[in-house]
């Protein structure tokens, strides 16, 4: 197991997310996936739920990144407006 799968696995929970998966949803967590053993099924497991809970708190937090770039972007279209 590479860092590089273990980073796509984050980024697959991620994308999850975004799209309305729940963190329930997790394709590794309940079925034995052909070609990976179990400790590698767990790591990847973990890597997906990881990636799902980051992009979850970042849609919960308002003042998180998300909700910067918005401010940020309505600020500057305020100060276009006034410039």
């Amino acid at each position: 197991m590479t860092i590089d799968s273990l980073l796509d696995c984050q980024e697959r929970g991620a994308r999850a997310r975004i799209l309305g998966a729940l963190a329930s949803e997790n394709p590794y967590l309940l079925r034995p996936v052909p070609g990976i053993d179990a400790q590698q099924q767990a790591l990847m497991c973990e890597a997906w739920a990881f990636g799902w809970a980051i992009e979850d708190a970042m849609r919960r937090i308002d003042t998180g990144f998300y909700g910067f770039l918005i401010r940020d972007e309505a600020l500057q279209q305020a100060h276009c407006r006034v410039a």
